[in-house]
């Protein structure tokens, strides 16, 4: 057995020793999971051959596909592709699971019974989110855009998923559909309500963040009522019709779910800032239009606030916003901070 093993380190330093000069050689930063030679940028975490958490990989080949590598103490050699859902280059989603860094000072600034988690790959309550990041990676950005989420949604498989819940501590208080530590009564979304602060449209019984440009409207102003906050959604009503509509965000956004929410339906009533705008812009504002001459204002209530993936500040003497998911209108400001051109 001495022998075996001995043999065994010999081959793998002799072949990161040859693979050095030709590949790069990174770290896992998780223990994943390999389906037929193949590990997915979603991280399926139902079953598959291991790569343990700080396994030595070398990288053979890059192109905007996948990305073909070698773990070097066995010598599988795997491929890691993405799926268009993710939202983000294959390069950033490589570098959270495969890093320059080893991940051992990560493992051991984490208590003892964490770190037994981690090198046996087990998910369990009372971990912190560095724990589960070392244990089973990052879940994929398009259920769980923000690492500060209270729910991080991961896949078994390509139908089921599962999700990791964190306590108010940071702490894991549930995995899957195991109930929680101690009971407590079902979170309770206070009945509040928010008044949109633009017209913002729907379509079946979706407004994304992004508000694009057609369907049915939800006019200035409106009021709704706060049904459930989610990671990446807020159900929510509208008083006056009682539909029930669902606010849903994505990684382009860069940002928390509610936080976007907030920006978009407002706690105040919003009829002062309306009767602010002249005749005009009020009458445009009502009718959900755009024209020449209008102020900023006018603009962020009749559309909405441009998208920040495409127009990161309000300042910005061109705003963009987007008519479908393959259509673009672009609304341009002169010097007197009012609309010039609708392009």
């Amino acid at each position: 057995m001495y022998r075996k093993n001995v043999l065994s380190a010999v081959f793998a330093l002799g072949l990161l020793t040859a693979m050095g000069a030709q590949a790069e050689v990174l770290y896992a930063q998780a223990n994943f999971l390999l389906n037929k030679n193949q590990l997915s940028a979603v991280n399926y975490r139902g079953k598959g051959a291991a790569i343990p958490v700080g396994a030595k990989v070398a990288v053979l080949e890059r192109d905007s596909d996948e990305v073909r590598c070698k773990v070097i103490e066995s010598g599988a050699e795997f491929r890691f592709v993405t799926h268009r859902s993710l939202g983000k280059p294959i390069n950033v989603l490589f570098a959270g699971f495969f890093a320059e860094q080893d991940p051992a000072s990560r493992i051991a600034a984490l208590t003892p019974e964490e770190q037994k988690q981690v090198r046996a790959g087990e998910l369990a309550r009372g971990m912190s989110r560095e724990a589960v990041l070392l244990t089973a990676g990052p879940p994929p950005p398009h259920r769980t855009p923000s690492l500060q989420s209270t729910r991080w949604t991961y896949w078994s498989s390509k139908f089921s998923t599962f999700e990791v819940e964190f306590g108010p501590d940071g702490k894991v208080v549930r995995v899957g559909d195991e109930p929680a530590a101690a009971p407590a009564p079902a979170p309770v979304v206070e009945k509040t309500y928010y008044h949109a602060t633009a017209n913002f449209h729907f379509e079946d019984g979706t407004v994304s963040w992004v508000n694009y440009l057609k369907g049915p409207i939800i006019p200035f102003n409106a009021k709704v009522e706060v049904l459930d906050k989610g990671s990446s959604s807020v159900k929510f009503k509208v008083v006056e019709t009682g539909a029930e509509l669902e606010f849903t965000n994505d990684s382009r956004s860069g940002s928390e779910t509610w936080k976007l929410f907030q920006a978009s339906f407002a706690p105040d009533d919003q009829a002062a800032k309306l009767d602010a705008l002249s005749v005009d812009d009020r009458k445009k504002v009502s009718a959900s239009e755009v024209e020449p001459g209008m102020s900023r204002e006018a603009v962020r209530m009749a559309w909405g606030p441009p998208p920040a993936h495409e127009t990161p500040s309000f300042q910005s003497s061109t705003w963009t916003y987007w008519k479908s998911k393959t259509s673009k209108v672009r609304v341009k400001f002169g010097k007197d901070d009012k609309v010039a051109t609708i392009e």
